[in-house]
């Protein structure tokens, strides 16, 4: 596989020569002058490391830095400074970049720098492959619900599996909607071909149609080589569009044309190409009402509506909390091998009274962290998350800025799962509300399990 490296730089020069440089060496290379066309390009490619120059004429480099490092974690970015300016570079290693380099840049200890970096990337991505061909049969494995609504839920998956039409599946965040998806795809006659996932939300409206379906190179500013849409990656296998009750009006338009004629074009492009996968489409928002206040159009709608799956949250399936909060903890032990047992009866009777706001996706979340912090054979009281309205305390060993750094986590946390309360898990309300983007906002609720 060809390194991706991103260069962000506004000398001309320097860029050129560090592009023939790189090719060389056998690096694909992708080129930016501004922080706007790094913010673009790392939207729509994949970036493996970033060379990032800290001045950028009217541009922040620092701050560009701060959002890669938030937004995009997977890239390792090194800085480029100017020979005076180490205490700069020093202090953006501490921000998370990886290294630096000063001017003139040393082209031998620049390959040194991108070759070790990416073999500590080569090296992580094995050991995840090995994790995840561990756990991947375990988690296909489908829970069996004691609730009978979910019975219901089983009985339409095995029904549908292998049909070819649409799937909508609703619910509130961390219902599981995602694997109710993978469980259709994994299950059907589809399944030895690719799942492609998408999450509408997380994507800005001007990029989205690009990654759905596409662009020719030269097709806009940053489009420096064709790049196939996730339409294309998913061949013959399934398409998952997430939150897609957040897709302009302009794009539902869009994707009801491919559902109708199953034919689409990349951005730029002349020549149809042909939409062979199938889709399932989820949403945490309350579609019919989108609907009918002309936010969702209602052709579309009943188009990804031949099959419907409703997943109920898990304050009223309560039965299959503790099953799940067991099913969890086992997951949990094996992969950090830890020796935690099970709950106290005072912890078994909190998470059933808990209404779980963040349903199974939090309550893993929990679990997985208890886990993690318990001392003894049984997770106890002092195990879970701080309750809302408790007193903030210094936990043993605990020094006062990792206390604080804790307490803001549950703050941001506990603000969070309010604001999607009160917002009915509207994902751009809930955004608007907060003064944070949408992206932000997904990150946030992946993050803490909400």
């Amino acid at each position: 596989m060809q390194p991706v490296v991103l260069i962000v730089d506004d000398e001309e020069g320097l860029l050129l020569g560090l592009k023939k440089f790189l090719e060389v060496q056998g690096y694909r290379v992708l080129l930016a002058r501004t922080a706007s066309e790094a913010r673009e390009i790392l939207m729509r490619h994949e970036v493996d490391i970033a060379l990032l120059d800290l001045r950028l004429g009217k541009d922040d480099g620092m701050s560009l830095l701060a959002e890669m490092v938030a937004h995009h974690p997977h890239v390792a970015v090194l800085v480029i400074t100017g020979y005076g300016d180490i205490p700069t570079a020093v202090e953006c290693m501490r921000m998370g970049a990886r290294n630096f380099l000063t001017k003139p840049v040393d082209h031998t200890l620049l390959l040194s720098l991108l070759e070790r970096e990416w073999e500590d990337m080569r090296r992580r991505a094995e050991q995840q492959a090995i994790l995840e061909a561990r756990w991947s049969k375990e988690e296909r494995e489908p829970f069996r619900s004691r609730h009978p609504l979910m019975h219901q839920v089983e009985v339409t998956i095995q029904k549908v599996k292998d049909l070819d039409v649409p799937v909508l599946i609703t619910g509130e965040t961390g219902t599981g909607k995602e694997v109710t998806a993978r469980r259709i795809h994994y299950e059907s006659v589809r399944k030895d071909r690719p799942f492609i996932e998408i999450n509408c939300a997380a994507i800005p409206e001007t990029l989205l149609e690009s990654e759905l379906f596409g662009h020719e190179r030269g097709a806009f500013t940053g489009a420096v080589e064709r790049t196939r849409g996730k339409f294309e990656q998913a061949g013959r296998g399934t398409l998952f569009l997430d939150e897609i009750g957040e897709m302009s009006l302009a794009m539902q338009a869009k994707l009801l044309h491919v559902l109708e004629e199953r034919t689409f074009h990349r951005i730029g492009g002349s020549r149809p190409l042909t939409a062979e996968c199938r889709i399932i489409a989820a949403t945490n928002a309350p579609i019919e009402r989108r609907v009918e206040e002309g936010l969702f159009r209602s052709d579309l709608f009943y188009r990804l509506k031949v099959i419907h799956i409703h997943l109920p949250p898990l304050r009223e399936r309560k039965e299959d909390i503790l099953p799940l909060a067991y099913l969890f903890l086992k997951e949990a032990r094996l992969r950090y091998h830890r020796k935690v047992e099970g709950f106290t009866p005072e912890v078994e009777r909190a998470l059933v009274s808990y209404t779980w706001p963040g349903n199974i996706r939090q309550l893993k979340n929990v679990i997985t962290n208890a886990v993690l912090l318990a001392e003894g054979p049984l997770i106890d009281r002092i195990d879970l998350p701080r309750a809302p309205g408790s007193r903030p305390s210094l936990k043993e060993g605990e020094t006062l800025p990792e206390a604080v750094r804790r307490h803001t986590r549950e703050l941001e946390r506990a603000l969070i799962e309010d604001a999607l309360r009160r917002t009915g898990y509207h994902i751009s309300e809930t955004a608007r509300l907060l003064g944070i983007s949408r992206k932000t906002l997904y990150h946030r609720i992946r993050e803490y399990g909400l």
